[in-house]
């Protein structure tokens, strides 16, 4: 409200109460000097109390004051042979009646005002808020900040999208089921990401956005409505890719190094042989020293056969051949026939099996390898242990998961490379290739399942295969 608006109330205010009150003015004069009669009319002294008390507060007393010293003038003045006890009672009586309207209409205030700046610093913060908010009530947005306008329009517009073809055709679904969700009002929270292209798609100006929607019920002005928050993602979008694309480049440029490092030698070796040749040419020495070097030749050029094979093998992964298995045979397969290595190392082996484990479709030869590589690696990071080597292999099931733990006392595996050693050539072993663990987390991502790693409670590596269980 302006000032102008302000003004021209105060003064409405002020003519009504100086009306009321010339009004009792008069009756007091009426019914005591013409009709000489009692003091009934004094009721009518409540409504410019009650009235400059909730208008003024405190201000208002005056208008009670004056009406009292009213009310008793007459009789000292105007009636002097009436009985005043009945007025000297009603005098007070306004007084607390102004006194108690005040207090209230204080509080009213207060919490009047105490309302107004909560509803103001919500509307700042819904208003500078970078999240879009509007209210959808009797199938109609009622309500929107000025974030959710930038992403979805201006008012008038109606609750649903209806211009489908700006959404990208993979969320088209996703999309048509938020909006009959809307609709149905039979929900308590719907929640999404979507893309749409905003500008012409015809054009080149057209971009393309990636929000996230979430629907709730709530009350909004004491009616069900639904609260629909709308945030721009898309930086957020496109910083993940842009992480994944680092993330791939990176493991490919380990990729690129391990195959350069595994090749190297031996063409190293290769480039040495072939000029110890023909220095042996140049000279006429014999021929067996000849022979020795072509079957080095022989055994490098092996060597990058094997490193060539290891990455096409990685690259073409066997197919799984699914059947329905007893996992718990495959491990004591696997521990009989490693039975020779673990005794040579000195390891102590645990079996905590479940009972009554369920069995699930798997490849028995690839879960094999898979095991029999997470033992291999356990056996050879507790090589240099001085104290008790333990090799715990137990299971469970987990959330409809069939989960195979294999852990060891060993050294363990720092938190900061644990999202590391799944990538192909990536190795914190001498001598080692790398691929060993990322064929297992290719094998195990093959059944539909997941290979992690954590901490052993002896502090050395737990792996854990995740396989889904078999539906009987």
């Amino acid at each position: 409200m302006d000032a102008v608006s302000e003004k021209k109330q105060e003064k409405g205010k002020v003519v009504i109460v100086g009306a009321l009150v010339l009004g009792a003015c008069f009756l007091t004069y009426y019914y005591h000097v013409v009709l000489k009669t009692g003091t009934v009319f004094t009721h009518f002294f409540y409504i410019p109390i009650i009235l400059a008390s909730l208008w003024w507060q405190r201000k208002g007393i005056v208008v009670a004051l004056f009406l009292a010293g009213v009310l008793m003038s007459s009789h000292l003045f105007l009636r002097l042979d009436a009985e005043t006890w009945n007025d000297f009672f009603r005098a007070p009586m306004f007084l607390i009646v102004s006194v108690v309207v005040t207090l209230l209409s204080e509080r009213i205030k207060r919490r009047e005002a105490h309302v107004r700046e909560s509803e103001e610093r919500f509307r700042t913060l819904v208003g500078h808020s970078l999240t879009g908010f509007s209210i959808i009530q009797d199938d109609r947005v009622v309500y929107q900040n000025p974030e959710q306008e930038r992403l979805l329009g201006p008012l008038p517009r109606p609750p649903q999208f209806e211009d489908l073809t700006s959404i990208h055709p993979d969320d088209l679904e996703k999309v048509k089921d938020f909006s009959r969700g809307i609709t149905s009002k039979d929900f308590q929270t719907l929640d999404m990401d979507f893309r749409f292209y905003t500008g012409d798609q015809d054009s080149d100006k057209t971009s393309m956005k990636w929000l996230n929607c979430r629907a709730i019920g709530v009350d909004y002005q004491g009616r069900p409505a639904i609260l629909v928050n709308t945030l721009d993602i898309t930086k957020t979008k496109e910083m993940e890719h842009l992480l994944r694309v680092q993330d791939k480049m990176i493991s490919l440029g380990r990729v690129a190094a391990g195959i350069a490092h595994e090749i190297r030698n031996p063409l190293s070796g290769i480039n040495v042989y072939l000029n110890t040749l023909h220095n042996i040419y140049d000279r006429g020495e014999s021929l067996d020293k000849v022979k020795r070097i072509i079957e080095q030749l022989q055994s490098a050029s092996r060597k990058i056969e094997s490193v060539i094979k290891r990455v096409m093998d990685f690259s073409k992964p066997t197919k799984p051949q699914f059947i329905v298995m007893d996992i718990h045979r495959t491990i004591d397969e696997v521990l009989k026939l490693s039975s020779v290595t673990l005794r040579q190392s000195a390891l102590a082996i645990k079996k905590n099996f479940a009972e009554h484990l369920p069995r699930c479709h798997a490849d028995p030869y690839l879960m094999e390898v898979v095991i029999v590589n997470l033992i291999s690696n356990a056996a050879e990071a507790m090589k240099n242990v001085a104290g008790e080597k333990l090799l715990e292999i137990s299971s469970a099931v987990k959330d409809d998961m069939l989960c195979i733990t294999i852990a060891d006392s060993g050294p363990g595996i720092p938190p900061n490379l644990r999202n590391q050693i799944f990538d192909p050539f990536y190795t914190t072993k001498s001598g080692g290739t790398g691929i060993g663990l990322s064929i297992c987390h290719r094998i195990v991502t093959d059944h539909g399942g997941s290979l992690d790693v954590s901490e052993s409670r002896w502090g050395g590596a737990a792996f854990t295969i995740k396989l889904p269980v078999r539906k009987e």
